[in-house]
């Protein structure tokens, strides 16, 4: 009688089959991320205004660190995003009362102390490309889009911003 032998697939066989597949799916996957680095390096870069609203921030941050000249960043991957430009504009902000008849009404902030609230408007020197499409890249590839919701940082400072235009710098 001939036996014959059959094979199986070992331990050490399933373990160099995953370790292969792992490389492969992770230079995949370096390679989509990083497909524009050629490009990106050879872009033409213009200077470019953002501008935004930070809502409910306290009054004295307002005043001590939105100030003409802070450099700020991007919170998702700690790019630099812009410069702050001059005039840093701020209104009331407004809070919403449940009043006893269960109507809700707005009215202004009325605390008092560093805990006044104010919604400001201020604008960034940003350098970035407006692409065929009229999308914005920041740095030539970052989107930045019109009420775009963004969490940027400064030395002092950590806010949320909405971007309400972008503009070409004269």
């Amino acid at each position: 009688m001939n036996k014959i032998k059959k094979q199986r697939i070992g331990a050490l066989d399933v373990f160099i089959i995953v370790a292969v597949l792992v490389c492969a799916v992770s230079v995949g996957l370096r390679m989509f991320m990083t497909r524009n680095s050629d490009l990106d390096k050879n872009v033409q870069l213009d200077n470019y205004i953002v501008s935004f609203k930070v809502m409910g921030i306290r009054d004295s941050s307002a005043k001590n660190y939105l100030r003409q000249g802070t450099n700020f960043y991007l919170d998702e991957n700690d790019a630099f995003f812009g410069t702050l430009r001059e005039g840093v504009a701020t209104n009331d902000a407004e809070t919403y009362y449940d009043m006893p008849d269960g109507t809700v009404v707005l009215a202004p902030n009325t605390a008092t102390g560093d805990q006044y609230r104010v919604d400001a408007e201020c604008s960034l020197d940003v350098t970035g490309k407006m692409d065929a499409n009229g999308y914005f890249l920041l740095g030539g590839n970052k989107y930045i889009g019109i009420n775009k919701e963004l969490l940027i940082y400064s030395k002092y400072l950590s806010i949320t911003v909405i971007v309400t235009d972008i503009t070409k710098a004269q």
